[in-house]
This record gives C-alpha cells, structure tokens and sequence, in this order.
C-alpha cells in the first residue's frame, strides 16, 4: 500500500497537540476548517438540489471526527465513507455521535479498486496528499480522486507559505532533504520531538509540500481555490463540480 499521513511513525507530543486543537471550537485550525466548509456545504447542496436522495461523500485519509463541521442543516442528507489506514481510524476514533450516517473502511487513497468509477458524488481530502510520499503516488492519488468521485475537493498546505504547518517552524520545509533529516535527527523541531536517523528519514519522505503549478496538473479541469492568511496563500483547494 502506498502509505499516506504517518506510515507507521510514533505519535508525537505535536500529533496529539494537534488533535486537541482541532476540537476545540476556538482553536485557530479549526476556525480555518469552517472556512474551508462552506464549500463543502456548497457542492453538497449542489448535489442534493439536482437530485433526491442522499449525497455519497468519500473522505480519503480523513476521519469520522472532522465531520463535525459540517452544517447541521446537511448531516441526514449525506452518507459519508472515511477511507484511512487501521492505525489513522484508530488514533481519531469516534468520540459521538454528531447525527451523520459515517461508515469507516480500511484502504488507500492511491488504489481504490473497491470503488467504481463515479462511485460517490464527492470524493474529498484534507491535508493528505502532501503525505503521499513521491509524485508518482501524488498523481495516482489524484487520479484516483478524479475516477471515484463526480465532483471532487482536494485541499493541501501551499508549498510558498513560509510556515511549516505540520511543525508550526518558519522555512523549515524550504530546506534540502539532508539537512531537514540531520536537524529531525538532532533536535526537536517544532511540534516534534527528536528523531531517530531512520524515523527522521521517513518523516522527510512523509511529507512533500504541494505548490499551485503541481496542483493544476493533478487536477487539471479544477478550480484552485486560495485559503489567504496575512495576505499570502496559505492553502490550496482543488475543485471540482457544481455549487449552489
């Protein structure tokens, strides 16, 4: 399986800081979630407008949880399907119910045999495809994203932001590969505790910053939103299919 998020990592003080951060409602991650919502809400009220029944969301790489942001207007119109490896389900487990029909499966946002093509009216992702590893897994990912889902929504960290996001660390990710290795390897680094050389190594290689030239060629036929923060770009948004 092509490993996205952690690949097997041990969790640090920084991932769990980060979960707690995401629920709490004033946290500054989860008021830029709500943001990125209202176009979420958006394609699914296009879909339930055009059509009766439910709208059918896969959510690559993502979690039961994050969910909680949805309008609550929208939760018994949608079936969501939370595809993540074991340990991913795992570590953001449940914690109640928030009245949405969520189903949880094992697999990989890469190969996605298991779903047909069109499969679901909005196939989603927040924060995974940087965590693909290479490329060619990008690429695949993205293909994948495109077969399964009519409309699709695919956001990452922009690569020109000057904040390392998954360490809270200026420039941090704008270094050569070696030196990021030796400095996870040595010291703690942002939310990160010190590494050993062969975690540091798969850290590294975890996690590859997408800019908006590689988005457009990922998702060629999307609209690339732009998530702003002291007027610089600091998300991308790859969209596609109908608003309302």
């Amino acid at each position: 399986m092509h490993t996205f998020w952690f690949g097997g990592l041990p969790r640090a003080r920084g991932d769990v800081m980060k979960l707690k951060n995401e629920t709490e409602t004033g946290s500054i991650r989860r008021r830029f979630r709500k943001k990125r919502f209202a176009i979420i809400d958006s394609l699914v009220r296009g879909v339930t407008e055009a059509r009766p029944g439910p709208c059918r969301i896969l959510d690559i790489g993502g979690s039961s949880r994050y969910w909680q942001l949805l309008d609550p207007a929208l939760r018994d119109r949608v079936t969501i399907t939370v595809l993540n490896f074991q340990s991913e389900l795992d570590f953001y487990a449940k914690t109640e119910d928030v009245g949405i029909d969520i189903t949880e499966m094992i697999g990989d946002g890469c190969d996605m045999p298991q779903f047909d093509d069109g499969a679901f009216d909005i196939a989603h992702s927040n924060s995974v495809i940087e965590h693909v590893r290479s490329y060619d897994n990008m690429r695949r990912f993205a293909e994948e994203t495109r077969r399964v889902g009519k409309s699709y929504y695919a956001q990452t960290p922009n690569y020109w932001f000057p904040i390392e996001p998954h360490l809270g660390v200026p420039f941090f990710h704008w270094l050569p590969d070696p030196m990021r290795i030796g400095l996870h390897h040595r010291f703690p680094i942002g939310f990160k505790s010190r590494m050993e050389y062969t975690d540091a190594l798969r850290q590294i290689d975890s996690t590859r910053m997408v800019n908006k030239k590689l988005m457009r060629e990922l998702f060629p036929e999307a609209t690339i939103e732009h998530e702003r923060f002291a007027l610089m770009t600091k998300s991308l948004t790859a969209v596609y299919g109908p608003r309302a």
